[in-house]
């Protein structure tokens, strides 16, 4: 009677600890899942600890880095292996103004973060035609795919009597080579990333035209992805802040997450991979440090192509010389430009008349409703730039990425006299005709070469009227300010 009882009571017990200890075990498992996946949200956008970044030495000496003298390496072999080297990439997208910025602001992270920057190769854009912003892994995939119609073009053609861009550079680095050590990326082979890096792919998982980017990149310990993950709309993701804010309260513009450039330096990943690091305003400076070592960093990236300058000089003596002639920048080509191109125009003429005092043509021309292309298409006579130099007129030297401007800009070409483009000027740029990409010898880097040409000269010019919100204008306008900075120095 009494082992009834008990057998009764231990079956009782046994059942209820089993029931128990079931909804034990799955509710671990639903923590470990909500750990699991805050903590990747963790990756994106770390908790923004209370520490007063300008407390750490920005400026200490590089002397960890090796010898600042060889930072530049051409060799991604990477001999000279250091275990505690670690090293800061990024992709490039878009046209060559989105490029420069890309890599303007990874030099400036790489220099705060202490670590080597790895930069890509230059990627081949028309004004027709460029690899646009994408999530991390589309933007890969689509740069690989251009890699491979690279390599194809490369198998199939052979190219005679043409110079190759091997050893010079489009912009002098060594102002900046004494503060980061460099390391070119020849392709984006994720693999070829690796061996830069000295970093063991996970499981030995290797490379193919499928898709193992995410156990190649996202799923090694050594690699710290920082991207807007596969559904960004908005380029614009986080913002880097060089200085805690007490408050927590950062100003993201139309960025959409604060990043403290402190919590960079104190990852601990050998290498920190982000997406796109394009954004005039990308990087918010506060540190007066900073700010300083920022100026002189820009004043020190001028373009050195030697027969790029060499022709640009040609094109500003033809002008007149620096400082004679009025430089004017007008974006139409895509998005909100294209959409405001005729108030923009107008903001343009105004600008130019407050600007150089360049009275318009008196009695103001009727301009034709309908301008028709036979009327706008009719070359300009030999003798008209002539003319408006011997009558000591002001010559007005547009920028665009128009590809008829004549058309386009009708009503500045009717507003004022003496206006003359790049196309003005084609017998001018012949040098530049038969150079090479590097990364892609099949392919004439002239289209890259406009965009600088443009920028150059009216940066030389006696001040440079822009269009609003234009990146490419803005940073024309600084380089002026650099130019006649080095011109009074």
């Amino acid at each position: 009677m009494v082992f009834s009882i008990r057998t009764r009571i231990y079956r009782f017990y046994t059942g209820k600890t089993r029931f128990l200890f079931k909804k034990l075990f799955i509710l671990l498992i639903f923590i470990t899942f909500l750990i699991t996946f805050f903590s990747s949200f963790k990756k994106l956008t770390p908790k923004l600890e209370a520490i007063n970044v300008t407390n750490f030495n920005y400026f200490e000496s590089i002397s960890n880095n090796n010898n600042p003298q060889n930072h530049y390496n051409n060799n991604n072999n990477n001999n000279n292996y250091d275990e505690n080297e670690k090293f800061l990439t990024y992709l490039p997208h878009s046209q060559f103004h989105n490029q420069l910025i890309e890599l303007k602001n990874a030099i400036v992270l790489a220099y705060l973060t202490n670590r080597t920057l790895i930069i890509p190769p230059i990627i081949h854009f028309t004004r027709n035609f460029s690899i646009p912003h994408a999530p991390l892994n589309r933007l890969y995939d689509r740069l690989n795919y251009y890699e491979n119609i690279k390599k194809i073009r490369s198998s199939c053609n052979s190219i005679k009597n043409s110079k190759e861009e091997e050893e010079k550079e489009i912009f002098d680095l060594n102002w900046i080579k004494n503060q980061i050590k460099i390391i070119n990326r020849n392709d984006f082979s994720i693999e070829g990333l690796y061996k830069i890096c000295n970093i063991p792919a996970v499981n030995n998982v290797k490379e193919t035209i499928n898709d193992n980017f995410n156990e190649l990149l996202l799923n090694n310990e050594n690699v710290f992805v920082l991207s807007q993950g596969k559904k960004a709309k908005n380029r614009y993701y986080y913002r880097f802040f060089d200085t805690i804010n007490k408050d927590n309260n950062y100003e993201l513009i139309n960025y959409e997450s604060s990043y403290l450039i402190n919590d960079l330096k104190k990852r601990k990943e050998k290498l920190i991979h982000t997406d796109s690091l394009f954004g005039s305003f990308r990087i918010d400076f506060k540190n007066e440090n900073i700010i300083k070592w920022k100026s002189e960093m820009d004043r020190n990236f001028l373009i050195s192509h030697p027969i790029l300058l060499k022709v640009v000089n040609n094109i500003i003596n033809e002008l007149g010389g620096f400082g004679t002639f009025l430089g004017v920048h007008v974006r139409t080509g895509d998005s909100i430009f294209k959409e405001n191109i005729k108030n923009t125009i107008d903001l343009i003429i105004k600008d130019i008349k407050n600007t150089s005092q360049i009275p318009s043509q008196i009695p103001p021309p009727q301009i034709p409703p309908q301008i028709s292309p036979q009327m706008i298409d009719i070359p300009k006579s030999k003798n008209h730039f002539i003319n408006c130099k011997s009558r000591n007129k002001r010559i007005i030297f547009i920028a665009t990425d128009s590809s008829n401007p004549l058309m386009e800009l009708s009503k500045i070409f009717f507003t004022f006299d003496c206006v003359f483009t790049l196309k003005d000027f084609e017998n001018l740029i012949e040098p530049l005709r038969d150079i090479n990409y590097t990364f892609d010898r099949n392919i004439k880097m002239l289209d890259f070469f406009y965009p600088l040409i443009d920028l150059l000269i009216i940066a030389n010019g006696m001040d440079v009227v822009g269009t609003p919100n234009s990146t490419f204008s803005e940073f024309a306008k600084f380089y002026h300010e650099t130019l006649i900075y080095e011109v009074d120095d």
